[in-house]
Formats: C-alpha cells, structure tokens, sequence
C-alpha cells in the first residue's frame, strides 16, 4: 500500500512601495526550451510569455479584480523543476519555458536574483528562497546543493509529522519576516500533514517611491465605469505630467517609473469599456509593441483610482490545463532529482495583495505548491495627450533592468478602503 507524502513549494512575493511602480509569444519556444547556455537563454521573455499564458488561465475561471505574481510562481516551479525528470520534466519545460539544459536555467535565475538583490539607495528589492525538509527524509545532495548554490535558498529541517502547528509557524514567521508582515499565515490549516515532506519558499519584496508622486490636492471622487451601463465613485488621482505613453488601434500605455527607475508600472487601458474581449485578444507580442512605441515627448493628463484588493487562488487546475499534467499524477510523476521516494504536485495555492495610491504602490503575494510524493529640452508646445483610466484596465510591475515582469494584474471595480 502506498503512503502519500507532500512536497508543498510555498513562494511568496511581496512588494512595497509607500511613497514616491496571451496566447502568442515573443519567445521562440524551441529555441528557449533547446537553449545550450544563459547567453542564448532569454529568461524574462520566459517568465513574461508564462505570465500571460498564466493570465488567460487564471481569468477563464476567476471574476473582477485579478492580481498575481508570474515570477513568483515561476521561481517556486523553477526550484521544483530542478529535480523533475522524464516527462515532468518536459512537461514543466513547455510550460514555464524552461530549457531542457538545467544548468541554463540555474545560471539565468541566479544572475536575475543577484540583479535583483543589488543595493539602491532609492528602494528595497529583495528575493529569499528556502527550502524546508522533513527531519531524516532522504532528500538528495546535489538538490540541495543546487538549491543552495543558484536559488540562494536557506535550508531547514523540520518536524512536519510530530510538530506540524509549529512548523507550520516558523515557515509562515519567516514568510512575514521576509514580507514585511504583507503576507501572513500563508501556509494554511492542512497543508502540513503527515506526509509532508518538503516545503519549498520563494519571497520578493520592494519598497519604493513613485518617481513623482501624485498630490493628494488632485484626488477626487470621479466616476469608474465598470461596464457600460454600470459605474461607481470611486477615488480617483490626477496629475499631469512628461510620461512615456503609447497608443494602439486599441489601447493605450502609460509608464508610472519608481524612484532609481530600475522599476515602473505599465497600465494598459483598453480604448473600449469591454475587458472581457480585450484581455482574451491582448497578447505578450502587444503588450512589447506598446513599450516599443512608447516616448516621452507628450504631457499627459492621467486619471487613475485608487485600487486595494487581494485574491487567492487554487492553480492546479489551471496549471494541469497548461500541460503540466505528470506532475500531478501519483502514477506519472517524476520528481527524482529530489529524492528517490516517490514526490507529486497536490496542489498550487496563490495569495496576493496590491494598493496603490498616490505615493507609490503596496502590493504582495504568496504561492503554495503542494506536492504530494507516494514514495527637458525647450521645445515647440506639443498636444497633450489624456489618460483617463475610468474603466476596467490591466497593470503590470516590471524590473526595467532585466524586463520581467514581477506582476500582473487586472483592475474591474477599485473601490478603496483607508486602512486605520
């Protein structure tokens, strides 16, 4: 009889900001997927093509406000993919774009998070990854030499079977800690049990100030149109500046850059009230051209609600009608490289939260994974241009250094709450 244990990847991302930013492809996946070495390997567009292919899975089963980190759940996958094999391993390589050579992969994400993780004056950014084992469970060497080597990742053993509230504490401490308290108890009642076997941690965390912040005098309450019968007041902020902005036949793109202008947030406004068509048409490959086009040469005049929410979402599904489908399967599964007892994906869990308001952004996520094993220059005067975010639009936060997109997200109804 086989004993079902777990495998339970928790990666959390969080960001901070308080005062002061689908279907088609830019990545060729062959290419990417038969990559010999990180100079042919292009891991932000990998990350962004998932984050989109993510998206549209994510809002086929999800209504209103939609928020998530692709990165998150990308680097979480990426250290569960350094022990798949098989056709796990294929699998996750179709999906989240992984090259079949893993060492290309562990050089690319560890230059990234090392990129990430330098010192700037003008923000926070950091990424933590840990990896928390079962006391005795006999996990592999070279997993966790790996693990420790390119993901950086702290390495633990744990009581999951005689102690599991207090394994469960000290996981969800260091998330906090690692969070700034943005996320809080994401290791939920359940997830630790007697099979637990590993639990594997991703965190990110920015705090930073928008470029030029938004004066508080300019917000003010203005109708935001969730369709075109239906709107809603809602505070809304206002200024007028030198912005890069882009327009399509239709949408348009507004860059809200941070502080050190190493990140920005990139919204995207459908030119129609009508979300639903518009997300399920806009692809990775627009989303490039809008950056491409943009420039700085107009002042533009921009509307944009304060919005504040948070999601969590079950992403097996979503993932299994991706194609990683083995992984989940207590007969296909292949997790080998981990350890030589049998190790399946049970379940992906998601948490996220996100304000902005008009000194900057707040924003942050949490990912479980569990994975059960049986074994200025004068010019002449230039039109402005307006950005009237008053109806349902996509944002995006991106690390302008490496081009990935760290969030991605939706806004159809930005009620706010000041929080005492």
């Amino acid at each position: 009889m086989k004993y079902n244990k777990m495998l339970v990847l928790l990666c959390v991302l969080c960001t901070l900001l308080i005062s002061g930013c689908v279907e088609d492809s830019t990545v060729n996946t062959e290419s990417t997927i038969n990559a010999e070495s990180a100079e042919d390997y292009n891991i932000a567009a990998a990350n962004n093509a998932f984050a989109f292919d993510m998206y549209s899975e994510i809002v086929n089963t999800s209504d209103g406000n939609m928020f998530f980190s692709p990165y998150s759940i990308f680097t979480a996958m990426a250290m569960c993919y350094e022990g798949a094999e098989s056709t796990t391993k294929e699998e996750m390589s179709n999906v989240f774009y992984f090259p079949l050579n893993k060492n290309v992969l562990e050089i690319s994400l560890g230059e990234m998070i090392e990129q990430i993780n330098s010192d700037n004056e003008n923000y926070e950014l950091e990424t933590a990854n840990a990896l928390w084992i079962q006391q005795n469970f006999p996990v592999k060497e070279q997993y966790i030499s790996n693990v420790e080597t390119y993901y950086f990742g702290n390495v633990t053993n744990l009581d999951f079977i005689g102690q599991p509230e207090e394994s469960k504490d000290i996981i969800n401490e260091w998330v906090a800690e690692k969070t700034n308290d943005k996320i809080k108890d994401p290791i939920s009642d359940g997830v630790i049990n007697d099979y637990t076997r590993l639990i594997i941690t991703n965190a990110v965390y920015f705090n930073g100030k928008w470029l030029n912040e938004f004066n508080e005098e300019g917000t003010g309450k203005r109708d935001f149109y969730i369709s075109e019968d239906d709107d809603i007041t809602v505070d809304t902020m206002y200024t007028k500046q030198y912005f890069n902005y882009s327009e399509s036949s239709d949408a348009k793109m507004l860059e809200l850059p941070y502080k050190g202008d190493n990140l920005c947030m990139y919204v995207v406004l459908p030119d129609e009230n009508d979300i639903e068509s518009f997300e399920n048409s806009f692809s990775i490959s627009d989303y490039e051209e809008l950056k491409s086009g943009m420039d700085s040469e107009y002042e533009v005049k921009t509307w944009l609600p304060k919005f504040k929410f948070e999601s969590r979402t079950e992403l097996s599904d979503q993932l299994i009608q991706m194609g990683v489908i083995a992984a989940f399967s207590d007969q296909n599964a292949n997790l080998s490289g981990i350890s030589d007892e049998y190790l399946m994906i049970s379940k992906v869990l998601h948490q996220a939260f996100v304000d902005v308001q008009e000194e900057g952004t707040e924003a942050a996520a949490a990912t479980e994974v569990a994975v059960e094993t049986s074994e200025a220059v004068d010019v002449e005067p230039i039109p402005e241009r307006e950005f009237r975010a008053d109806h349902p639009f996509m944002f995006f936060i991106e690390d302008k250094r490496t081009g990935c997109i760290l969030f991605m997200g939706k806004v159809e109804s930005p009620e706010y709450e000041e929080t005492e």
